[in-house]
């Protein structure tokens, strides 16, 4: 499959991943939840869904476009630094060790 070609179901793992993204991203405290407007964090609920988007990045690399390898791959990349940055963050605030 060409570049340019992306299936139905590579659109929809294309959301799945970026909903997961986002998850991840309000369970770190980097965006607030949307039900309850709050920066909420979750590190182990994030380090959870990180482990999911790495698992499916590992299984999904035959047969998918490379447009939506990179996208996985960066995907998972940023949110792997933001845990990085949450952990320590929270560490600080809490005093204990990242």
């Amino acid at each position: 499959m060409s570049e340019m070609q992306m299936s139905k179901h590579d659109h929809i793992l294309m959301g799945l991943f970026s909903s997961l993204q986002a998850a991840a991203m309000q369970q770190m405290g980097k965006i607030p939840n949307p039900a309850t407007g709050k920066n909420d964090v979750d590190l182990g609920g994030a380090g959870s869904t990180i482990d999911i988007l790495e698992m499916l990045k590992v299984k999904c690399r035959d047969n998918t476009p490379e447009t939506l390898l990179r996208f996985m791959d960066n995907a998972v990349m940023d949110l792997q630094m933001n845990f990085l940055d949450a952990k320590k963050q929270n560490a600080g605030d809490t005093g204990a060790e990242a």
